[in-house]
């Protein structure tokens, strides 16, 4: 009894204390959608997986790949969730920028949304006073050189809330490491793939883009380190 009472206590202090700040596609919180989490990856990721009461099926678009890691001091980590087909969210600025994010990271979500709309929202929101979106915004229309700024402030601004969200910072810094890349900055953009590195150590994409980054730069011998893993 004595053993299992300690199993217990181990398991629960091992637990990450996940919170979730779960809205839709107009900012509201959605009545009986829940978050559950599946089995920690080696870096301490965990899968989500949205449950609902209602007889529908929530798209599950931020963080862009489903995966959240514990924050590094009690808080939410946002979780956004929309109906497929749902029009809404193309006013939604932030749920826009998230969906375009994915999109720009190799995560399509089925959204069910007008692929034209979705188009014309996006290109709105170029002249954003929010970083992220902005930034998220340029890049998607193939201007890295102009997304280096706000994505750079974006990715300053999460390193420095005082709870940090991992997801947030991982997607941040890699976003920004694509547009240095695309700037023709590759010395800077392996810095921040470096960042993106530091969330999640064992991500392929993080290590590709940083050893991509490092050949751009001249420095080949220091990028075969890291595609020989």
């Amino acid at each position: 009894m004595r053993n299992g009472f300690i199993a217990v206590v181990a398991f629960l202090m091992a637990a990450p204390a996940l919170r979730f700040d779960i809205t839709d596609a107009r900012g509201k919180k959605p009545s009986g959608v829940t978050v559950e989490t599946g089995d920690a990856d080696a870096d301490g990721w965990y899968m989500l997986h949205v449950t609902t009461k209602a007889n529908t099926a929530p798209v599950l678009v931020w963080p862009f790949d489903a995966r959240a890691k514990a924050a590094d001091r009690p808080g939410s980590i946002p979780v956004i969730v929309m109906e497929s087909g749902d029009a809404r969210a193309l006013s939604n600025a932030f749920l826009v920028a998230t969906i375009a994010a994915g999109d720009l990271l190799g995560a399509r979500h089925a959204t069910g949304l007008d692929s034209a709309a979705f188009a014309r929202a996006l290109q709105g929101l170029v002249n954003s006073s929010d970083p992220f979106v902005k930034g998220v915004a340029l890049l998607s229309s193939g201007k890295a050189v102009d997304a280096v700024e706000p994505l750079g402030l974006a990715l300053k601004e999460r390193e420095r809330r005082l709870t940090r969200v991992p997801s947030e910072i991982y997607v941040a810094a890699m976003l920004f490491g694509q547009a240095l890349s695309g700037a023709g900055k590759f010395d800077d953009a392996a810095v921040a793939f470096l960042k993106a590195m530091a969330q999640r150590p064992s991500d392929e994409a993080a290590r590709r883009k940083r050893a991509a980054a490092l050949i751009g730069a001249g420095k080949p011998e220091a990028a075969e380190s890291l595609l020989d893993r």
